[in-house]
């Protein structure tokens, strides 16, 4: 008979701990789901060779397929590599083999959703989700920015052999259209895709 009063003691003094946290206004629960709402996009490695350098570190490290990622960091494929960030609004970026890739913004306040991403150089294949009028999905690629009017678009940036570490970008749409604005040079033409 001790035993089960024991038991129901302890029962009693877990339900009224959990009862106690939510009188309190849930702050330890709370807090708990504020942490798992802030991931707005997940990685996945497609083929092995990876790496990420998260914001505010200075050595790339072995990336892990699922990992949550946030705005300041910067991913790398190796030639073989090929990963996919998936943003919780259902739009992607896909990287290509030898490209170094950076989440430059990543936000969602006042239901403006902002993402920006830094192409240093390689390929990427992105398809934005609808934007609202208030958010926006662009990539900047050696000083131009393309931004999504339509669905889907390639940025490609390959280096230059003139010895400095220039980089020559092209914008392709492939589905819709892509607004193209630079402060390096006059654009005068996007690429449709065939």
């Amino acid at each position: 008979m001790v035993v089960l009063g024991t038991r129901v003691r302890t029962a009693v003094v877990a339900a009224f701990t959990v009862a106690a946290l939510v009188a309190a206004g849930g702050t330890a629960l709370a807090s708990v789901s504020a942490k798992t709402t802030t991931t707005l996009a997940n990685l996945k490695i497609t083929a092995d060779q990876v790496s990420i350098k998260p914001k505010g570190k200075s050595t790339f490290v072995a990336a892990k397929n699922g990992q949550p990622l946030h705005q300041g960091d910067t991913l790398k494929t190796a030639a073989t590599g090929r990963a996919e960030i998936d943003y919780t609004d259902g739009s992607l970026t896909r990287l290509a083999g030898s490209t170094v890739f950076t989440i430059s913004v990543l936000t969602n306040e006042r239901g403006g959703r902002q993402t920006q991403g830094t192409l240093s150089v390689g390929e990427t294949w992105n398809r934005a989700a609808k934007v609202s009028e208030t958010g926006s999905f662009e990539v900047k690629a050696g000083g131009t920015t393309a931004a999504v009017e339509g669905t889907a678009f390639v940025v490609k940036c390959t280096p230059q052999t003139t010895g400095d570490q220039t980089v020559s970008c092209t914008v392709t749409a492939v589905v819709d259209n892509v607004k193209v604005d630079s402060d390096a040079w006059d654009v005068t033409s996007v690429t449709n895709a065939p």
